[in-house]
């Protein structure tokens, strides 16, 4: 979860294993008091409904499917308290 006094998401060291990608290209794709949402830096994947949707849910951002912009692609790891 974010840190309480600076409000700023880590990366533990297991989250880039779980998105199946090299540490450093791990994103911070959202975050609140309760949850935070880890991508994998500008992935190349498929677009992922599943992955937005979820976002969506805990963030409470909705997402355009039609802008290619805001399509969530590749695996997305969502971590709620």
């Amino acid at each position: 979860m974010p840190d309480l006094a600076t409000g700023f998401a880590r990366v533990p060291d297991q989250v880039p294993g779980l998105l199946g990608c090299a540490p450093g290209l791990v994103d911070v794709l959202a975050s609140g008091p309760e949850y935070v949402a880890y991508s994998v830096f500008d992935s190349e994947g498929e677009a992922n409904p599943a992955a937005m949707a979820a976002v969506a849910a805990v963030s409470g951002v909705e997402f355009d499917s039609e802008d290619e912009d805001e399509i969530l692609r590749g695996a997305v790891l969502v971590v709620v308290q």
